[in-house]
């Protein structure tokens, strides 16, 4: 066989061979695309398909106060925006977007060479075709089915959407961190204005987000913000989308962020609302159906309440001491950390020129990287690389440090650089700036021990040292000096609540849960059930009033007491207030001014439980309350909301209604029109009489004007309430009401431990209460009580209990039509024969 033969016989082996090898790479082509074609979901809904909408809820004023979404965005169509913002996408993630029918395969074989090189950075050939298939139709798991599935569905996207379709949902689905999804809502956070109001330097820096949102935002960090804006920039000059002079004018200008949205208020009430739209209309139309909220909050009596929830806690956790620093770190670890600590804050995004950052230390209490925060789910991981070397524990734990906008009374951690004992100051170092700590804002700081409070501190050395990180509170810049004026500062453990109701039209205006909502959002307000103590005691007198056979003036024994309570068959002794004592006969507004548990005791024993029961529930309380004679001194559990409802039923002159939170609820149909889902007013029906009302008002009035309250003259205008306090001084509560507002104020640990010696309601809750009502009331007129039909006036002496008559100095009592007193007081010096058969002593009979 010749050597022609031969290479003949060996290139027609080859060509066969080549052959089926083709025929054996289309079969295994056409097996996948089979294999992988078969489920896949449907390209065609995408051309009407919207994101789930958001829920929007305003408050009373008709500002938006809260947003409920599985996803923040809102959406706007990509012909609505400019040709410099839409080609700013293009720019940076795709510019031939509209040659390409979906699939770069150049762009693809590069990405697969670059990944096969042993070390190479992963990345990806990711069209904006392939993204919005891979987030609308497919899952984001980094597997080559996936991908296979991703390049199948593409162009069969690419046929059935035009290209601005796909642009379109491209550019209001993806992530661009801190919670934003979509241009409109990353515009509205990063530059405070419209996606079509966008510059084209600010378009530039939204779209270059795209690439590594929760890393490279602005915000977050403006240095490599600022850096891929320029990449996007130079990519628009380059791929011809804008001309080179307009390109350049914007390279070297800082990016100027918009103005810092208001902090939140209302986030507890804001749960609450969504808890009670979830119950009632089911969780995914509540997060994805756009419904449109009204609700009774009144955002400037919500920001009231909360500041004075946090005063008066934080008032009570400083008597309870000192709890040391957040933690510590060596002085040598420190400086070691701290230009990774500078450049994070010169990173930081700023909102104004001037606005001067510090930083929050408290990560460094554990001295450990914890992950990345602000993460896309949807991303892939080789999306999110950037070309810099992988960040060391360090400069991951320097990240995680957080950035504060110094300003009034903002509280951070920072770490303790050195103590001045001549000078009794210590210097706290806040990377951006330092703060002085002088030892009188420090004298409270006793610190607490598993066995106590210890001494009071005499000097700045023995509250914090060196290397220590403490919570401070900042205050005004000190004079000629850069340091900055320093409270010592400590998140409380002590919990509270505060409720307010408008009671004329029982709407809950303002509701605060607890100290801080973002680190507890447990609803104190509405979920927990506590003793009320005292501030149950309105609804025995009441029930005493109603049966006729007392008086505000009727004198009952406030002795010593021993009682079988028959549904336990225990003997029961109740003590009063341990510094009140005993008084003997008194009248029922005294014994409720003074809060009188020997009284109660009594009151309980004549009105019986099921009186007392059926008076609370009249009110509007719906708690399972206890058969027992000690529920005349609340013992029985029940919520803020019941308790601030039902003295609500009192001040309406007997008037019960159900609270309201949600005052209406509605959705947007297809062209504009709304359609009502649900609309409350309050629907008031009378339960207790409006005289029996009154009186027990009445009565109320004398704890704030004289008795156990009487802190709440400081309002300066009517008002009533009554204080309580559980055993042990486990709960704390001070409740009560103007003409204009009822408010329940409660103060107590989550796990019923005692809050300490001698926290009454009036020295732990009271001050709540009226910081609020001051607050509350500026402006308002000062208006008295109406006073119920059924009553009537008697001027009354005191000592007798007789009409006071032209000789005798009385005071203004109200009864029940027909119960006041007939006879006049004797004259002074007289005897009157009735006195003989008073109680002997201070232990009559019972």
């Amino acid at each position: 066989m010749t050597l022609r033969q031969r290479l003949w016989k060996w290139l027609k082996r080859l060509l066969v061979l080549a052959l089926l090898t083709a025929v054996a790479a289309l079969g295994v082509g056409l097996g996948s695309y089979w294999h992988f074609s078969r489920d896949l979901p449907s390209v065609d809904e995408l051309r009407t398909w919207r994101p789930p909408q958001v829920t929007k809820v305003t408050c009373r004023g008709g500002a938006i106060c809260a947003e409920f979404f599985t996803e923040r965005r809102t959406w706007v169509d990509v012909k609505s925006l400019p040709k410099h913002v839409r080609d700013a996408f293009l720019a940076a993630e795709d510019a031939d977007f509209y040659e390409h029918h979906g699939l770069d395969w150049i762009g693809i074989a590069r990405s697969a060479i670059k990944n096969l090189k042993p070390g190479g950075m992963k990345s990806g050939a990711s069209t904006i075709s392939q993204q919005t298939c891979r987030r609308l139709l497919l899952s984001t798991e980094r597997t080559l089915s996936r991908k296979i599935r991703e390049w199948i569905l593409t162009p069969r996207m690419e046929s059935a959407l035009s290209k601005d379709e796909i642009l379109s949902l491209y550019v209001n689905t993806i992530y661009y961190g801190h919670s934003r999804y979509g241009v409109e809502e990353a515009s509205l956070f990063y530059f405070g204005k419209h996606a079509k109001d966008l510059s084209v330097g600010e378009a530039a820096v939204i779209a270059g987000t795209v690439q590594s949102p929760h890393r490279i935002n602005p915000l977050t960090n403006i240095v490599r913000a600022k850096k891929r804006q320029r990449y996007v920039l130079g990519q628009l000059w380059k791929k011809g989308f804008v001309p080179q002079a307009i390109a350049e004018a914007e390279l070297d200008k800082p990016i100027v962020l918009g103005p810092r949205p208001p902090q939140p208020v209302g986030q507890g009430y804001a749960e609450e609302v969504r808890k009670q739209l979830t119950a009632q209309f089911g969780e995914k139309t509540v997060m994805e159906g756009g419904l449109l909220v009204d609700i009774s909050m009144d955002p400037k009596l919500q920001a009231a309440a909360e500041a004075a929830v946090r005063k008066g806690l934080e008032a009570v956790d400083r008597r309870q001491g000192y709890r040391g620093p957040v933690g510590q770190i060596e002085p040598a670890r420190f400086t070691k950390l701290r230009p990774l600590l500078e450049q994070r804050l010169a990173e930081a995004g700023k909102r104004r020129p001037d606005e001067v950052l510090v930083a929050d230390l408290t990560p460094l209490k554990d001295l450990t990287a914890p992950v990345e925060p602000d993460a896309d789910p949807f991303a892939e991981p080789e999306e999110q690389n950037l070309d810099e070397p992988i960040p060391t524990e360090d400069e991951k734990l320097a990240r995680a440090v957080g950035v504060k906008t110094l300003g009034d009374a903002v509280e951070t951690v920072g770490v303790v650089s050195s103590v001045d004992a001549e000078k009794n100051v210590a210097v706290i170092d806040l990377i951006g700036r330092e703060a002085e700590l002088a030892f009188d804002s420090t004298k409270w700081a006793r610190r607490r021990t598993d066995s106590g409070l210890g001494e009071w501190p005499k000097a700045i050395d023995q509250v914090v040292a060196v290397g220590e990180l403490v919570r401070v509170r900042l205050g005004r810049a000190l004079p000629a000096s850069t340091r900055i004026e320093a409270t010592l500062a400590q998140v409380p453990k002590v919990q509270g609540a505060l409720l307010v109701i408008e009671p004329t039209k029982r709407e809950v205006v303002a509701m605060v849960g607890g100290y801080d909502f973002a680190t507890s959002a447990f609803n104190r307000a509405t979920q927990a059930k506590r003793q009320p103590g005292s501030s149950f005691k309105p609804f025995l007198y009441a029930a005493a009033l109603e049966t006729g056979r007392y008086t505000p003036i009727t004198r009952v024994n406030d002795a010593p007491v021993q009682v079988r309570d028959p549904f336990t068959g225990k003997t029961w002794e109740p003590k009063n207030f341990e510094k009140a004592g005993f008084d003997g006969p008194i009248t029922l507004r005294q014994a409720l001014t003074r809060s009188k548990n020997t009284v109660s005791a009594r009151l309980i024993e004549d009105v019986s439980v099921d009186g007392l029961v059926t008076m609370a529930r009249k009110a509007g309380i719906k708690a399972e309350l206890p058969n027992s004679l000690t529920l005349c001194l609340g013992t029985g559990e029940v919520t803020m909301l019941e308790i601030a409802n039902a003295y609500a039923t009192l001040h309406s002159l007997g008037q019960s209604a159900e609270p309201i939170v949600i005052r209406n609820v509605a959705r947007r149909r297809e062209g504009g029109a709304e359609q009502v889902l649900m609309a409350r007013e309050a629907a008031f029906e009378q339960t207790v009489p409006p005289a029996i009302a009154y009186l027990t008002t009445s009565l109320m009035r004398s704890v704030v004007e004289e008795g156990t309250a009487v802190a709440v003259l400081e309002l300066k205008r009517p008002a009533a309430g009554k204080t309580g306090t559980a055993q042990e001084y486990r709960d704390a509560w001070f409740s009560g009401f103007t003409q204009q507002y009822v408010a329940s104020a409660w103060v107590g640990f989550d796990d019923h431990s005692p809050i300490g010696p001698l926290e009454t309601g009036g020295k732990a809750a009271l001050p709540i209460w009226l910081d609020f009502m001051k607050a509350a009331h500026q402006g308002l007129p000062e208006l008295d009580f109406p006073v119920a039909e059924g009553v009537v006036p008697a001027k009354i002496d005191p000592v007798s209990g007789k009409l006071a008559g032209s000789s005798v100095p009385g005071r203004q009592e109200w009864f029940l039509a027909g119960t006041e007193p007939r006879d006049e007081a004797p004259r002074p010096g007289t005897e009157d024969p009735n006195d003989f058969m008073l109680l002997d002593g201070k232990k009559g009979p019972r």
